[in-house]
This record gives C-alpha cells, sequence and structure tokens, in this order.
C-alpha cells in the first residue's frame, strides 16, 4: 500500500529529468501538519483530492493547501450534477488511487483519472506535497511542477475557493 505509488512517482520525476528533494518524516493527515513537517507555509502545499459523481466518474482536484476544492466548478467542467458530486471516502480513495486520505499525491495514480489543476498552485517557488504515503514528501521547484503536469495532459483553471 502507497510503496508503489512512491516508486511510481519517483519514475515519473526521473522520467522527466526533474530534480526534487524527497523526504520521509513522522506520519501526516493534514494539510497543516504537513507543512509543520516539510517547514513550509501552508500555501506551498499541494493537495489532491477525488471526486465522484455518485456513478462511475472520477476526477482529482489540486489546489493549494490553504484552499478548499470548488466542487461545483469540477462538476460544471465535467457535465455532472452539483447536487451528485461528493468527495470520495477513504475506501474509494484507497481502491481509485492505492492511497490513505491524507497521502493522494497531485498525479501519479494507479488508474487514470481526469486531473483538474488550480492555478493557485503555481504563486510559489517551490512546492511540496505527499507521494503516496503519509510519511513520503516531495519538495520540487513549481516552474518544473507545471511542466510535469502541462505535460501529463492535466486541465489548469480556478478550481479552489478560500
Amino acid at each position: 500500500m502507497g510503496i508503489e505509488e512512491v516508486e511510481r512517482i519517483k519514475q515519473i520525476f526521473s522520467d522527466n529529468q526533474i530534480n526534487v528533494e524527497y523526504l520521509v518524516h513522522e506520519p501526516v493527515l493534514t494539510s497543516e501538519d504537513a507543512a509543520k513537517q516539510r517547514g513550509f507555509e501552508l500555501k506551498q502545499g499541494v493537495k489532491a483530492i477525488l471526486f465522484t459523481n455518485q456513478s462511475d466518474g472520477w476526477a482529482i482536484a489540486d489546489v493549494p493547501a490553504d484552499r478548499q476544492v470548488n466542487q461545483k466548478i469540477i462538476a460544471e467542467f465535467l457535465s455532472w450534477s452539483k447536487s451528485k458530486i461528493r468527495m470520495a471516502t477513504p475506501e474509494e480513495v484507497f481502491e481509485k488511487t492505492g492511497c490513505e486520505i491524507g497521502s493522494v499525491p497531485p498525479f501519479g495514480h494507479k488508474e487514470e483519472i481526469q486531473i483538474f489543476v488550480d492555478e493557485g498552485v503555481f504563486d510559489n517557488q517551490m512546492s511540496a506535497f505527499n507521494i503516496g504515503l503519509r510519511t513520503h514528501s516531495v519538495k520540487v521547484k513549481t516552474e518544473d511542477l507545471k511542466v510535469l503536469l502541462t505535460n501529463l495532459g492535466v486541465v489548469f483553471g480556478n478550481f479552489s475557493k478560500y
């Protein structure tokens, strides 16, 4: 559980020739805990939230850790009912991503899932996020992260609220 995701993320960075700093730390569940462990400001973290339309639709929204996802915008973009979209349960998160809540990376999931990235993620010089385990994070130059996400074909936009 999770270690496959850690290795997958490391391989994606390697394949794209992106230098990052890998961190191993105490387990974290919240974005606040993660920021403290990494020595970063909360806004530098990237959190990944899995959503479903309660049938067969799945999407991940990546937003700055100090913001919330505006799920109505995600629903609208995917032509989902705004009354049907919801955050995935912990069991669904594990089933779709192979990760526990609090450790889901912004990309590189075991299943192909549409990814939406809030433009606010790029407001910092450095970004940090968990990479499949609550004890493993990465620090990466935000400009390199943007290139990687572009290469991965994510959708950029304004998907967060304060």
